[in-house]
């Protein structure tokens, strides 16, 4: 697996594809924005990615804001990112990528946030909506939607904000991104999304 760090200004962007499901799960080691990550939080890294899973298919590290890690501890963690377990997942996110060491950098999956804040704003009312949508409802927005790609990007970012509410659609969401980068019809992923989507009564 490849290390992802997510540039963003807000930690509220950041969500993971996580075979655990949420952050509380033993297989799940979390560090909230503002913690402190020195050496000590590199090698507790480390150790975590070494044990067996307990009941996920894997074990996961999120970050809310790595901009705050020591370059010794980055330096420490370098090695880790490298040689991530098959099932591993690293999730991390910073403000800008200033404050990164280029060797990390150059070896994780880099993803740029831009904008998305205000759209899911505007948009949190109609994505709340299609949870309470009936499948052919929800097709109709799909149907009548002219920039598709930017309903995408607005249900990816919205569901990123309730990841705790909805892990197992998170991850049908982190797979939908994959099919993007494959060139996978937008409205055959979004009436695929519809139909796993949740349902709210």
């Amino acid at each position: 697996m490849i290390a992802r760090l997510l540039i963003s200004p807000s930690p509220q962007t950041l969500a993971s594809h996580m075979e655990s499901g949420n952050v509380n799960h033993p297989d799940t080691l979390y560090f909230k924005a503002g913690e402190k990550l020195g050496i000590a939080e590199a090698r507790k890294i480390k150790e975590h990615f070494s044990l067996k899973p307990y009941s996920a298919k894997g074990r996961s590290v999120i970050i809310e804001d790595i901009s705050v890690m020591t370059l010794e501890a980055q330096n420490a963690l370098l090695k880790t990112i490298e040689e991530l377990p098959a099932n591993g997942q690293f999730l991390m996110r910073a403000n800008s990528d200033t404050t990164i060491l280029p060797t990390i950098l150059s070896r994780c999956e880099i993803v740029r946030v831009k904008g998305l804040e205000s759209r899911v704003m505007n948009n949190s009312k109609d994505i709340e909506k299609l949870l309470k949508a009936t499948p052919e409802q929800r097709f109709e927005v799909v149907e009548k939607t002219k920039n598709r790609e930017e309903l995408l990007q607005n249900l990816i970012a919205y569901f990123r904000n309730h990841i705790t509410d909805y892990p197992d659609f998170a991850n049908k969401l982190l797979e939908a991104e994959k099919w993007v980068k494959q060139n996978v019809n937008i409205r055959a992923i979004l009436e695929y999304l519809m139909l796993e989507m949740p349902t709210l009564k």
